[in-house]
């Protein structure tokens, strides 16, 4: 990853960092963050190939059930760029080390993703040793509430991925 590329990535997971004085008493009983992006060449599932794609998150799950964060999205397609921001409405930690992450759209530049619309990705930590596995990621997923929450409550692996990323994904269970 360039240091550029990091230090802007390593810059929005810090202003996503939900301050002490929000959080839900008790402190998290999960967490999942990280700054990652990832290229996907062709051919692959869906067709399109992915180039450099940053998402940046912090979400944060407590005892009593609720939770909170937030996940920024870039995306190109043909050229076109498109940015999402998401508030964090639901959030599972599967197997130790695997999150799947789902909110509503704030705010989007994409015309066909109106702000209401709900995202979802799912996120793997495979470790910092230097001879660990890369961390992996799903891409973004879009719809409604109800598909956003079966997302988030179901342990299934995604269903198309999940794709090495560069950057650095950090779960805790």
């Amino acid at each position: 990853m360039h240091i550029r590329s990091f230090f802007v990535l390593a810059t929005i997971v810090a202003a996503l960092t939900v301050p002490a004085a929000l959080a839900a008493p008790g402190g998290p009983v999960a967490s999942a963050s990280g700054g990652i992006h990832w290229t996907i060449p062709l051919p692959n599932a869906f067709g399109v190939e992915v180039v450099n794609q940053p998402l940046a998150f912090n979400a944060r799950k407590y005892a009593d059930g609720s939770v909170s964060g937030r996940f920024e999205y870039h995306q190109i397609v043909e050229g076109t760029s498109f940015d999402f921001n998401v508030d964090v409405t639901c959030m599972n930690v599967y197997d130790g080390n695997r999150a799947k992450i789902g909110g509503v759209v704030k705010s989007s530049s994409d015309p066909t993703i109106a702000p209401g619309t709900f995202a979802w990705f799912q996120v793997f930590d495979n470790g910092e040793a230097q001879q660990a596995t890369p961390d992996q990621s799903s891409l973004v997923g879009f719809g409604d509430e109800a598909a956003n929450e079966a997302f988030c409550n179901s342990p299934n692996l995604p269903r198309f991925g999940p794709w090495d990323v560069q950057g650095n994904v950090q779960v805790q269970p």
